[in-house]
């Protein structure tokens, strides 16, 4: 699989990542656990998406958290994460990314495309209840994330091209 991501800066890296520490420690699933994945918002993935040439809209400076989003991820299962608000700038630039970089699987597409930042893959349902309580007394969940670039992910090769 292939995508085009914004990542987070400093500041905005570090706040996720305690949230992915606090699921840890309360010994619920977390992608504090993946030693190699960095915080991100997937703009559009799919299994040839290429590096984009150019994308000739401004990268969005910041994304509004919209707060805790579940989907659906196998029987009992769900992935937690933190929704972003899609204001035009976001909603623009997706567009404009998504043209860039054509061949994306169908949730990826302008319209039906749900960003997010990920704080756990597959967690069990009767553990939802838990991971909310953590996080909620961890303090508010960050209202606004800073980006900090553009990148493009080849998984298939374990290759990270910084796009901006």
């Amino acid at each position: 699989m292939r995508s085009i991501e914004l990542v987070l800066d400093g500041r905005s890296d570090a706040a996720v990542r305690s949230l992915w520490q606090t699921l840890v420690a309360a010994e619920l699933p977390s992608l504090g656990h993946s030693g190699t994945n960095d915080p991100h918002v997937t703009l559009v993935a799919g299994e040839a998406v290429p590096v984009p040439t150019d994308v000739d809209v401004d990268v969005p400076e910041a994304l509004r958290v919209a707060g805790v989003l579940l989907f659906p991820a196998g029987p009992g299962r769900h992935v937690l994460g933190l929704g972003v608000v899609v204001d035009e700038p976001l909603a623009c630039f997706h567009r404009a990314v998504d043209a860039a970089a054509p061949g994306s699987v169908d949730s990826s597409l302008p319209g039906r495309w749900a960003p997010h930042v990920t704080l756990a893959r597959r967690i069990r349902d009767v553990d939802l209840p838990a991971a909310l309580r953590v996080l909620a007394a961890d303090g508010p969940l960050p209202e606004v994330l800073t980006v900090g670039g553009l990148r493009h992910w080849d998984g298939g090769a374990k290759v990270v091209t910084r796009l901006r």
